[in-house]
């Protein structure tokens, strides 16, 4: 339950980020329009949900996984920061075991 707690709180902060525009410079400089920054805020959010309804919390694990995934993707296709990348990393493998771990219980 408390890792599961952190993830949300991570993808909380991320998703406040994107939605209120604070890192479209970011996206700006990647090529990525303001509606896609939008759109995976949203996206985040929506997958959050999912990750904590009993019976569709693998749903949500994966859309978690897949925008981990592709923020990865632009983070090393854009030479972004080692720390940047591996909080997305250990993000993505802190999704990877909770999902683990509910599918064991």
């Amino acid at each position: 339950m408390i890792l599961k707690l952190l993830i949300s709180l991570i993808f909380v902060g991320t998703s406040a980020l994107k939605l209120t525009g604070k890192v479209a410079p970011d996206w700006n400089r990647w090529g990525y329009p303001r509606q896609f920054m939008y759109a995976t805020g949203i996206a985040e959010l929506v997958a959050l949900v999912l990750f904590w309804l009993p019976g569709l919390e693998f749903v949500g694990a994966a859309g978690l996984g897949f925008v981990l995934l592709g923020a990865l993707a632009t983070l090393g296709r854009h030479h972004e920061g080692l720390s940047h990348i591996a909080f997305t990393a250990l993000t993505l493998l802190l999704v990877l075991v909770q999902s683990y771990l509910s599918r064991m219980a």
